[in-house]
């Protein structure tokens, strides 16, 4: 048994070089356009609506999350699972499809420029969520389970260091460059640092995988839901991912509670995303150690307490008015910068865990299905905003993500679910 657990999968060297370019570059083109700061202020610079503004947040997770149940059903039962990965690369190309309106100016008409943006985020991120199904279950073939959380780590790390440069570079053209030609830049640079990553994907060598199980897809395609009930492992992990996931209530509108409330300039924007990198590059590093040593749960109860103090300190710089707190802003993406570290090394990485391989697909697909229930948060937490105040607004999210805290104390360790289904 223990012969066969440390046994290295073949090509592993080489799929850990092409995970770790993959990941790195697609960091590096999402701290171009990071989805907490520089999009939200983006869509702020052509419409003061806060729903819109959360609907952001909407479209891309929901794009993202709502077809991999669609996706996994597909793709379940296929011993290949390459080359559904590489057809949803082609949506990469949206970026400079957005970046090209901005350069011939569709600024100047901002609805037509909200409706073709947010038609390129959606498709982007619809195409992804078709790729993340079979790049998760390659990933958890190509790369075992204890050199699972080097690889993210040492991602996470790289990615963050060149996202620390990259976050200042974001600043700088922000503060330098008028609207829309910033944010044209910006999203070009983000359509060239992805090329390196579509190149990456290309040259992976997919393991071999277990032989299809007829009967078990079956039974799973007649009711893939029955896994939150069959399953309790999973289902206390839905749970945990769901409340913790309500984060997205706020996360849109702390870029806009900094220019708007504390009046802090709008360079503040690269701040934020050298903050957010930088504290991923330490998480990173730490929850790294933590997954190998102890196991992915103890990472994902970091990132859900992290998730707490991020509005629980906006609502303290929001009463505060002014001082330390409003200066310490950045802090709230110091939070961020460790919750999102956490999610892939914490989270994802339990899930891989518990999946039984020839269900991982399943797993996955359902649990990001599950997951896009969180699609609309976003733009309840622009009504909500609209209609209380950021004192309501990150009060909520607050008691809310404690209780996602709390649920994740009581995570079993993961192989406790794959010594059952040895002796089952």
């Amino acid at each position: 048994m223990s012969e066969n657990q440390d046994a290295l999968p073949p090509h592993y060297r080489w799929n850990f070089v092409a995970f770790l370019v993959d990941w790195v570059c697609f960091g590096m083109a999402f701290t171009f356009t990071n989805p907490s700061s520089v999009i939200p202020a983006f869509v702020r610079q052509l419409t003061d609506s806060a729903p819109v503004i959360g609907l952001v947040g909407t479209i891309f997770n929901g794009g993202w999350l709502l077809p991999q149940l669609v996706v996994a059903r597909l793709i379940n039962d296929k011993p290949r699972k390459k080359p559904y990965m590489l057809a949803g690369l082609s949506g990469r190309v949206l970026f400079w499809v957005a970046a090209l309106a901005l350069w011939v100016g569709l600024a100047r008409y901002p609805t037509a420029m909200l409706i073709l943006f947010f038609a390129c985020i959606g498709l982007f991120a619809v195409s992804d969520g078709v790729t993340s199904v079979a790049w998760f279950d390659i990933l958890a073939r190509a790369i075992p389970l204890k050199r699972r959380g080097r690889l993210i780590g040492v991602a996470q790390v790289i990615s963050g260091l060149a996202g620390v440069g990259v976050g200042a570079l974001v600043g700088l053209i922000l503060d330098r460059r008028p609207f829309p030609d910033d944010y044209a830049l910006l999203f070009t640079l983000a359509g060239v640092a992805l090329i390196p990553s579509v190149i990456a994907l290309t040259l992976i060598r997919e393991p071999p995988s277990e032989g299809a199980n007829p009967e078990t897809n079956g039974q799973v395609k007649g009711g893939w839901l029955t896994l939150l009930v069959t399953d309790p492992a999973f289902r206390h992990l839905m749970i945990c991912r769901l409340l913790v996931g309500m984060m997205g209530l706020a996360v849109p509108f702390y870029v806009v509670h900094a220019a708007d409330v504390l009046h802090l300039p709008q360079s503040i924007v690269g701040d934020f995303v050298v903050a957010q990198t930088l504290a991923g590059v330490v998480a990173s590093v730490v929850l790294g150690l933590v997954s190998e040593r102890w196991g992915p749960r103890y990472v994902a109860r970091t990132g859900s307490a992290a998730a707490v103090t991020g509005p629980l300190f906006a609502l303290a710089a929001h009463l505060a008015g002014g001082g330390w707190p409003v200066r310490a802003y950045p802090f709230v993406y110091v939070a961020l910068g460790v919750v999102y570290s956490a999610w892939m090394l914490g989270f994802f990485n339990y899930l891989l865990e518990i999946a039984p391989e020839r269900m991982r697909p399943a797993y996955i697909g359902l649990g990001n299905t599950i997951m896009g229930l969180l699609t609309l948060t976003p733009i309840i937490g622009g009504w909500l905003l609209e209609a209380t105040s950021y004192t309501t607004l990150f009060g909520v999210t607050a008691a809310i993500v404690a209780a996602g805290f709390l649920f994740t104390l009581g995570l079993k360790p993961p192989r406790r679910a794959a010594l059952a289904e040895e002796q089952s």
